[in-house]
């Protein structure tokens, strides 16, 4: 599957997600499985922007400008970790 930064995105609904203290996210799905993930960083920022809706090319916008940070490496970040989100099926596209 290609990468599309206008996707938009959605969490299943056998999956959890739960915000910490800390800011960190741990998301699970609802299986036999019991395993869990902890998403912390920058990638909250990407996770909470994908579940609210927001599209990749938005969340580079966004994240580029509050860090100062190259474009394409944001971009090439974000479609790294929605490819790990989707392998594991944390998300679907919409």
């Amino acid at each position: 599957m290609s990468f599309n930064p206008d996707s938009v995105y959605k969490k299943p609904e056998d999956v959890v997600a739960r915000a910490n203290q800390d800011g960190t996210f741990v998301v699970m799905k609802m299986d036999d499985s019991n395993i869990f993930f902890k998403i912390e960083g920058v990638s909250t920022l990407v996770w909470k922007g994908l579940i609210e809706g927001q599209t990749p090319k938005k969340l580079s916008d966004s994240i580029t400008k509050e860090y100062n940070v190259s474009i394409d490496q944001v971009t090439k970040d974000i479609e790294e970790f929605i490819g790990k989100l989707l392998e594991k099926d944390l998300i679907q596209k919409v």
